[in-house]
């Protein structure tokens, strides 16, 4: 073959593959408009009141109202609190327990002629609340009734109708830098005699040892003008009554026997409050006052309810589905300090007919969906309550009103000072996801 008829060969070769390619590149073309076209084509045909759309809106039209609490639960806690508090925006605040003690070990035998020598009760300190340094009287009394396993107490019981009027401790406790346990003496010599003169029928077991030894009161009161509230864990080793005794064997040496608080011991936490110079104390129970702030307290404190004013009308946009509801609440972050640390976390609460408060469905989803956990860099709290709206606007929920508390009330005493619908800076608000059908 000569060189020109190669040189033909491979034009006419090149020609004919870019003729495949030209008719594979126009195929290409029209099978992606036949595609879109007939996206096209459907949505042209469809009803405008068929489509989706998804849509976003920012409601504030919350008013806010503080309310005071009658008492929480005051079983099952993990720890207790202690102390006494002035709080110069909430006013002032007491918490004290009760706890049964239990024999550490059965028949235990202190020895001839035994005689207590002195009695401790120690307390586990986790934390403390107000000013640490402040002084507290610490007083202790001797229960007179078994706290029942099978009640529930609330923290507004009258501790005054459960125990023994004799004091058996009167301790002045000042707190220094990097306590871990308070240690009260117990001085009262009938009930050191009492420990050391149990009968052998009351050392077989400690469900025994309590109908004979009943448990003990814990209360204290401030000395100065501020105070303070320990955190308490008595579910803890360090957290027993010791007795140190000597014995005619051993006159010399003085030895410890340990009564226990265990996990089953029942504890009681009680709390009280006096808002007579609180700043709110004239806005309690009132609706529509247009105060740019509203509150919330831990220890059984105060809490405020939200009123979605005009969260009715989304009623009458049906069919409508909340893709997302996020409740912001700014926090007045000038009011909190290192003595008044506000709330890791809040809550929200809803209220029935009779008053009865209890968890929105939201929160069952899990902590990490509902929130409520304090952000400081924002300086506000975010709930998700997609639930509780979406249940609302359909009807199947006639709460429009959710109420603000502290999470772990009972174990946290920390209070929060937040944002109102009047505030100069915004108050809550309730960002909406939502689509129309």
């Amino acid at each position: 073959m000569r060189l020109n008829d190669l040189s033909l060969c491979k034009r006419s070769f090149y020609l004919k593959a870019n003729i495949h390619i030209l008719i594979l590149l126009l195929f290409s073309i029209f099978i992606f408009t036949s595609c879109e076209e007939a996206s096209f084509i459907g949505l042209e045909i469809q009803p405008d009141s068929d489509r989706f759309y998804v849509n976003d809106i920012v409601h504030r039209d919350i008013s806010s109202s503080v309310w005071e609490r009658d008492s929480i639960i005051g079983t099952a806690l993990s720890r207790s609190l202690l102390g006494e508090l002035y709080d110069p925006l909430f006013g002032l605040s007491h918490a004290s327990f009760l706890t049964q003690v239990g024999i550490s070990s059965v028949n235990h035998n202190f020895g001839p002629d035994a005689q207590p020598h002195s009695l401790v009760l120690y307390l586990r300190l986790s934390e403390s609340y107000g000013d640490a340094t402040a002084p507290q009287n610490i007083n202790v009394f001797e229960l007179k009734e078994i706290p029942k396993f099978d009640s529930v107490y609330y923290s507004n019981l009258d501790p005054a109708q459960k125990i023994f009027p004799e004091i058996l401790a009167d301790y002045i406790y000042s707190p220094a830098t990097g306590d871990s346990i308070i240690a009260i003496p117990i001085t009262n010599v009938e009930f050191q005699q009492k420990l050391i003169n149990a009968p052998d029928s009351a050392k077989q077991s400690i469900g025994q040892f309590i109908t004979y030894l009943k448990g003990v009161y814990v209360t204290a009161s401030m000395t100065g003008e501020t105070g303070s509230m320990h955190s308490i864990i008595l579910n803890h080793n360090d957290s027993q009554l010791s007795l140190f005794y000597t014995n005619s064997e051993i006159p010399d040496s003085v030895r410890r026997y340990n009564y226990v608080i265990t996990a089953d011991a029942n504890k009681v936490s009680l709390f009280s409050k006096d808002y007579s110079t609180a700043v709110f104390s004239d806005l309690l129970g009132q609706t529509n006052t247009g105060e740019p702030l509203f509150y919330a307290q831990g220890a059984g404190g105060v809490a405020s309810r939200l009123d979605f004013e005009s969260i009715h009308t989304w009623r009458d946009s049906m069919p409508v589905s909340i893709n997302s509801a996020r409740l912001i609440l700014p926090v007045e972050t000038t009011a909190s300090s290192a003595t008044f640390p506000v709330p890791a976390r809040l809550t929200l609460l809803e209220q029935n007919e009779a008053g009865d408060l209890f968890t929105i469905s939201d929160i069952t989803i899990g902590d990490d969906y509902f929130g409520g956990v304090y952000n400081d860099e924002l300086g506000q709290y975010s709930f998700n309550i997609t639930n509780f709206i979406q249940s609302y606007i359909k009807g199947r929920s006639d709460v429009s009103s959710l109420i603000v508390s502290v999470r772990d009330s009972g174990i946290a005493p920390n209070r929060i000072v937040l944002r109102g619908k009047d505030h100069p800076s915004g108050g809550p608000r309730l960002e909406i996801t939502y689509t129309n059908h």
